[in-house]
């Protein structure tokens, strides 16, 4: 039956084509043609004249629009008003005409006459709610804001729906630019319609995206934190004060609407834990542990337990790891705590607990034996194929660490070949080729490299780039190698958390180093200081790399780490300003600009 249906439709098309492009008259297709073409290069002149002889033939109104449309544009205000009055005698019932006759008054300083002319159409409003908001927007699209308003005001009323028609008057605020009254109707359609949630906070992300001076992300911020006082009990109104407070990087307003929530209906697993997860991922760790603390009282019964307990460890983890003073004993409580926990985790968190434990082992204890004990055993124990992958890597890590350079390469080389296209491969194959340059061997480490350029994770792909850069730039310079290789045992010092043996090697680069080696040694140098809390000597080797080798591939990190440091631990806002700005000007293609100019507009 359906191909039948569809086949009468296509003969019907077929039929009816040739007498339709017979009824079309050529020469008016013409003369719309050069009227619209007229109307376009704003030859109101011509135009007028064409849309005014098209009228006088066919006795089409949108002629007849577009002739007085003319005439408007001409500032030729008398002769619409007389046109207009015409043919609204003629169509009486044509209410397009009416506003435009209105609007001829008003912009011919005839404002008596459009009031009285306006309010003959506000008192005979119709009852459609769908015919009242056409009048309100064709007044609207004239500029006639009060009066657009006042039709909507009166409609709200009357409209045989009963729809107080809070959505359409925010709608026409938000159009006029008056964000105060805009969010007040979109709230009040919030309380009136909770279904209408992810409309109105549609309209809210639309705001803010366009919101580049901030003005109206504070004007939002007061209406929603006035309303949620309002109505402490409004579900929506704290679901959009959260949304909100995460746009705009406030993780602790968010944390606390959150918990807010929760505590009266006990329903806000979800948004808690993927809140943590966001707080942790932009570094906002006492929060996160904070809400990962909130999902564990609830109990071994939540769903979220395992994630959360797993959460708080790599949290204190991490707070340990950005303190260079945290104390010996503070890890072996940790690494207690772990062994702990893992009664209470399942097979998906089990690995991740072995993987933090391992790592605390290794670079913290100074037990690298049993940390490698550890990930041998769970590597056999586990049968999924990713979660192996990943114990395979920090365990190659650890060996690399004890300078067991042939059981890492190993090992990455086999996870390398078992997820070949996956990101954990690219990340095998890059910490391949980062253990090959440590060790020397340049050649096979930049053609590993050059691959990887090409890699779907961004992060990979410009790591790889980095590392590309230091071995071809400074065999370019000096095919020896000799300060490639002064480097290359730098960086493995530091990446065995031995920098007081790396820093007399990078001191020695900056001493009788070349142009190419140089802002590689002043960076990873900035580095250890920075990770030692040496803000200030951190922030003037940033800047030094700026100043002296503007055109390094590290230039534009350096000052985006100078602005950072600047930004956030030195509280020098003026300087972060001005670097951040420096960074958005003169490197407009770095990966770091869209962050730079964030940061920007925040300050």
């Amino acid at each position: 039956m359906r191909n039948a249906f569809r086949f009468l439709c296509l003969l019907i098309t077929l039929l009816t084509a040739p007498i339709l492009a017979q009824n079309k008259d050529p020469q008016l297709l013409l003369d719309e043609q050069l009227a619209g073409k007229a109307f376009q290069s704003q030859d109101y002149e011509q135009a007028k004249a064409l849309y005014q002889q098209l009228y006088e033939k066919k006795k089409q109104s949108h002629h007849f629009n577009q002739y007085v449309e003319c005439l408007f544009r001409l500032g030729d205000f008398d002769t619409a008003e007389k046109e207009l009055k015409s043919f609204i005698k003629k169509n009486p019932s044509n209410g397009k005409a009416r506003i435009d006759l209105i609007y001829a008054y008003a912009s011919n300083d005839k404002k008596n006459k459009a009031d009285d002319l306006f309010n003959e159409i506000l008192n005979n409003l119709p009852e459609s709610k769908n015919q009242i908001v056409n009048i309100s927007n064709m007044l609207r699209g004239r500029m006639l804001n009060d009066y657009a308003i006042a039709i909507l005001e009166k409609g709200a009323k009357t409209n045989a729906e009963g729809d107080p028609l809070y959505l359409e008057r925010g709608n026409l605020y938000q159009s006029m630019i008056n964000y105060q009254q805009a969010f007040e109707f979109y709230f009040l359609e919030l309380e009136a319609n909770p279904d209408q949630y992810n409309i109105i906070k549609n309209k809210l992300q639309t705001l803010l995206l366009y919101d580049v001076n901030k003005s109206i992300t504070e004007e939002m911020r007061i209406a929603l934190l006035k309303k949620t006082q309002e109505q402490p009990d409004n579900e929506q109104f704290g679901q959009l004060l959260m949304w909100f407070a995460l746009q705009n990087e406030d993780y602790d307003i968010a944390l606390a609407q959150c918990k807010s929530l929760d505590r009266r209906n006990n329903d806000q697993d979800q948004p808690l834990i993927n809140l943590a997860h966001i707080c942790f991922d932009n570094g906002q760790y006492n929060l996160a542990k904070d809400a990962f603390e909130q999902i564990i009282r609830k109990g071994k019964i939540n769903p979220y337990y395992g994630d959360a307990v797993i959460g708080v460890i790599k949290t204190e983890n991490q707070l340990f790891k950005n303190n260079p003073g945290t104390e010996k004993k503070s890890y072996e409580k940790l690494s207690q705590e772990i062994e702990n926990t893992y009664p209470d985790v399942g097979s998906k968190e089990y690995p991740e607990l072995v993987e933090i434990q391992a790592d605390i082992m290794a670079y913290h204890l100074n037990k690298s034996d049993q940390a490698i004990s550890l990930l041998q055993q769970a590597i056999g124990q586990i049968n999924n194929k990713i979660q192996q992958c990943r114990l395979k890597l920090k365990l190659a890590d650890i060996y690399l660490y004890n300078d067991e350079v042939w059981e890492a390469t190993l090992l990455y080389s086999q996870v390398d070949k078992s997820m070949k296209e996956e990101p954990l491969g690219h990340e095998a194959r890059f910490r391949n080729a980062q253990l090959r340059y440590f060790i020397g061997e340049f050649a096979w480490a930049e053609t590993q490299l050059n691959v990887l350029k090409a890699a779907t994770s961004k992060l990979i792909a410009n790591d790889a780039m980095t590392l590309s850069l230091i071995i071809s730039d400074n065999l370019e310079y000096d095919t020896t190698g000799t300060e490639l290789k002064r480097l290359a045992r730098a960086d493995y010092k530091i990446y065995q958390h031995k920098p007081l043996e790396a820093l007399p090697i990078l001191d020695s680069i900056c001493i009788d180093g070349n142009e190419i080696s140089m802002p590689h040694a002043l960076y990873r140098i900035a580095e250890i200081k920075e990770k030692e809390q040496d803000y200030p000597t951190a922030d003037s080797l940033y800047l030094k790399i700026v100043e002296q080798f503007p055109d390094s591939y590290m230039a534009d990190d350096a000052l985006m780490r100078a602005a950072l440091l600047e930004h956030q631990q030195l509280k020098v806002r003026e300087a972060a300003k001005t670097h951040y700005e420096q960074l958005i000007d003169q490197y407009p293609t770095s990966l770091y600009t869209a962050q730079a100019k964030k940061n920007y507009r925040k300050l």
